[in-house]
């Protein structure tokens, strides 16, 4: 009852124009909101379906200036980053999700995926809905207008919405144009506006001929390389105790804790479960606590190890590490390793070079006559010379194995 009362309020309000065109008939409705229930109620309908949209492309500008362009073509996606010349693709296959860069090598990214499926609902959250699950705040207004025309069975929506307040003596105000033909979005600006200060928002859709092709691609499967072994430790204390001053980072995915260690040569994947009332107790835990790790390393050491798999056929042997010691870091790119960060300080320099998942910590030693105070890219240090290289860290693609 309450919901067709607040409609029969909303289209209380509606001014109807019906007008005549030669032999095709005209119809306009235009309605009105002043408050910030009614203009939701407006707002819910007339994006209605926008982000579910499939397929759909959305063009987004900023300024004038085009940044990015989002496809989705069933369970393919596409984007494109306009700025920074890049393209990736999000695709499913035999029930998984994978992310696809430049370098042709899909990754299993099941939150990547799902992050980029909510690309369209993130956008109208940015633009409109939002500013609509805040609690009321006094001082600002909303007020919208919804204007269609309907000629030759062709019905063109426009739908504005104006969010304003006053900030620090300065006039703040977010107006956000939608259009929309039958029963499709084509176009969405927004002008946000604070003092002297204002930026534009476009984003554009098309719904017809839209095809995504991926690129050729051979799907990596690490399953063929770890496997179920016993573990060489009962409890995380004894991994930990035998890591000494390096205790190794715990990683939490909801109730199961795991550790990456290396042993005699193997690299082992080590998980446990936490009871409910150790979640519990490690939820309650202050993040921002001074002995926030002591507290957690309390609760973690002493669980019992349930799972181990050995993956050390996933990494280069040491036979083929010991190879690469006198080469260069330009050796290691040309192997197909990628570099996902470096350091250099006052008694050495390393690199983290990532292959099939699995990150090294490559040493190496500058080039001659090398300044590092001054500024460089990683391309400067390609020459570098390698000293060693060891297993770091596994990438988030490959973690947790299963």
């Amino acid at each position: 009852m309450k919901k067709i009362r607040k409609t029969a309020v909303l289209f209380m309000s509606a001014l109807m124009i019906f007008a005549s065109s030669g032999c095709s008939g005209q119809a306009t409705v235009e309605v009105n909101a002043d408050t910030k229930a009614d203009a939701k109620v407006m707002v819910d309908d007339f994006y209605k379906g926008l982000a579910e949209s499939n397929p759909v492309e959305m063009t987004a500008s900023a300024n004038g200036e085009v940044n990015s362009i989002f496809t989705r073509d069933g369970t393919k996606m596409k984007q494109e980053d306009k700025l920074n010349n890049t393209v990736f693709y999000l695709f499913e296959d035999n029930g998984k999700k994978y992310y696809l860069g430049d370098n042709g090598e899909p990754t299993e990214e099941e939150y990547t995926y799902d992050f980029f499926t909510n690309t369209i609902d993130t956008t109208l959250r940015f633009l409109v809905t939002a500013y609509f699950t805040e609690e009321d705040i006094e001082g600002v207004n909303y007020s919208a207008n919804r204007k269609e025309v309907t000629e030759n069975g062709k019905t063109t929506a426009e739908l504005t919405l104006t969010i304003s307040a006053e900030q620090e003596g300065e006039k703040a105000e977010i107006i956000t144009k939608g259009t929309r033909v039958d029963d499709k979005v084509t176009h969405i600006t927004a002008t946000m506006k604070n003092g002297e200060n204002s930026a534009t928002y476009d984003y554009d859709f098309k719904y017809e001929g839209i095809s995504i092709t991926l690129p050729e691609y051979t799907i990596f499967d690490p399953t063929k390389y770890y496997t179920h072994v016993d573990s060489p430790y009962a409890t995380f204390a004894d991994v930990q105790k035998d890591a000494g001053e390096d205790r190794h980072p715990y990683m939490i995915f909801e109730k199961s804790v795991y550790v990456i260690t290396e042993k005699d040569g193997r690299l082992y994947q080590l998980s446990a479960e936490m009871s409910d009332e150790t979640f519990k107790a490690y939820e309650a835990l202050d993040f921002e606590a001074e002995d926030y790790e002591d507290k957690t390393n309390a609760l973690l050491d002493p669980l019992s190890v349930v799972d181990c798999i050995d993956f050390t056929d996933l990494a280069i042997t040491k036979e083929t590490q010991e190879s690469y010691f006198g080469k260069t870091l330009g050796f290691l790119m040309e192997e197909g390793f990628e570099q996902t960060g470096y350091s250099i300080w006052e008694d050495g320099s390393v690199a983290y070079m990532e292959k099939d998942s699995i990150v090294y910590a490559v040493d190496f030693i500058l080039p001659e006559g090398f300044d590092p105070d001054a500024d460089f890219e990683f391309e400067d240090l390609l020459e570098s010379e390698i000293k060693s290289i060891k297993f770091n860290d596994v990438t988030a693609s490959l973690f947790p194995l299963r």
